[in-house]
């Protein structure tokens, strides 16, 4: 236990070294830009693979609960765009990707920046791999929600039941449950992904699971503060919902850069961290 709390003391430390901050504004900045290109193509390609009305409400459900306190702006772009474009195009659909590949190239260039990587692609070559990296974290997203809506199917009748629990509180749990796993899948296949070196899954998911936990506590937290506490409103007007966008979106940014600063904190802690820590020496 005090060995977890000194490593993630250090990877506070190291995130400061790393200015932190700056980098989750960058990412903030560009994923406000990009949110909306992707979830509409998210939607779209979830018309070819998702034919089921059920499926695609889960995912309009998921998207939702993943903006709190700006859930009812997301709802109402996604409605008047969803509806008026309907199934896309494929065509259509990459050009959307590229517009969400700006997010995910700061994304890279932060988690990057945490490691001490350096970019070794070419500029072209890594707009290519930031638009295959929104391709794979969007189907990631629709497979996911496809395979937990056909286990809550084959789960309900013989394993639900026997929980003496009310119907909302199944639905809340299940719910939660897929949020968590679809949150923890997402960081992991970014911190996966997103480096210029090499990195093996056991050296990424100590710190998805970490930013995972923490998106929740944050949200749930994020949740009460805009209830009880703050009123954006007064100062912002009609502008509230955006601002509340963006500030979700820094402390999303902010939370995905503490998991990667964990990842490679815990890595260097090994006894041979000089082998295998990502960034570090073949």
């Amino acid at each position: 236990m005090r060995r977890q709390l000194s490593l993630l003391v250090e990877a506070v430390r190291e995130a400061s070294h790393d200015h932190a901050k700056d980098l989750a504004a960058a990412i903030a900045f560009w994923a406000f830009f990009s949110v909306f290109p992707l979830l509409i193509a998210v939607f779209s390609l979830a018309g070819y693979f998702l034919q089921s009305s059920e499926l695609q409400a889960r995912i309009y459900e998921v998207v939702t609960d993943m903006f709190p306190g700006s859930a009812s702006l997301v709802r109402e772009n996604l409605d008047a765009v969803v509806q008026y474009r309907g199934t896309m195009s494929l065509v259509g659909i990459g050009g959307l990707f590229w517009t969400a590949g700006k997010g995910f190239g700061a994304i890279t260039r932060a988690v990057n920046r945490a490691l001490g990587a350096k970019r070794t692609h070419h500029f072209l070559l890594s707009k290519v791999r930031y638009f295959f990296m929104a391709v794979a974290v969007s189907m990631l997203a629709i497979t996911s929600i496809g395979i937990t809506v056909a286990l809550e199917i084959v789960l309900e009748p013989s394993f639900l039941a026997h929980f003496e629990l009310e119907a909302v509180e199944i639905s809340r749990l299940k719910s939660w449950v897929l949020s968590f796993l679809l949150i923890f899948l997402t960081f992991a296949l970014i911190y996966k992904l997103a480096p210029y070196v090499e990195v093996r899954w056991r050296q990424v998911l100590p710190g998805a699971l970490l930013a995972a936990a923490l998106f929740e506590l944050v949200k749930t937290a994020f949740v009460l503060y805009l209830d009880r506490v703050a009123d954006f409103e007064a100062v912002y007007g009609s502008l509230s919902s955006i601002i509340v966008l963006l500030l979700w979106l820094y402390l999303s940014a902010l939370i995905l850069v503490y998991g990667a600063e964990y990842n490679i904190v815990r890595w260097k802690a090994r006894p041979v961290a000089a082998e295998t820590a990502p960034g570090g020496p073949d």
